[in-house]
């Protein structure tokens, strides 16, 4: 088991709860990608340290999430996230939902990132 890649999702998600974005130039290759559904408004394909940064300021703008890990992955080159995203929309309204992180590595580098959630009822909380 790559022990190392888990050890990193666990500093990125520390310091998502603290809101510090360093972390994207220390851990994320400089050509990182990023994918959610375009059908959420912070959704889309992210590129690079800026994409990433843009990413997660769009996401911030519209919701105010804290998550819960439930289970990390280890699935060598990979780690998958299990767990649940909860918080206020940009309206105060109230959502807890599922959610599945999958992140890539190479040399080291978190590569890429695909977030999936139950998209219709996140659509539902912010209508």
């Amino acid at each position: 088991m790559s022990n190392s890649n888990v050890d990193i999702i666990k500093r990125v998600y520390d310091a998502f709860q603290t809101r510090d974005f360093g972390v994207i130039g220390e851990l994320f290759d400089p050509q990182v990608e990023i994918h959610q559904s375009e059908l959420l408004p912070w959704g889309g394909h992210f590129k690079g340290h800026e994409g990433a940064v843009a990413f997660f300021t769009e996401l911030l703008r519209n919701i105010d999430p804290q998550l819960t890990v439930e289970r990390l992955i280890d699935a060598g080159d990979h780690v998958v996230e299990i767990g649940r995203t909860a918080g206020l929309t940009a309206a105060a309204v109230p959502f807890d939902l599922p959610e599945i992180h999958v992140w890539e590595f190479s040399g080291g580098k978190i590569v890429r990132m695909e977030i999936y959630i139950d998209t219709p009822a996140m659509l539902a909380h912010l209508a």
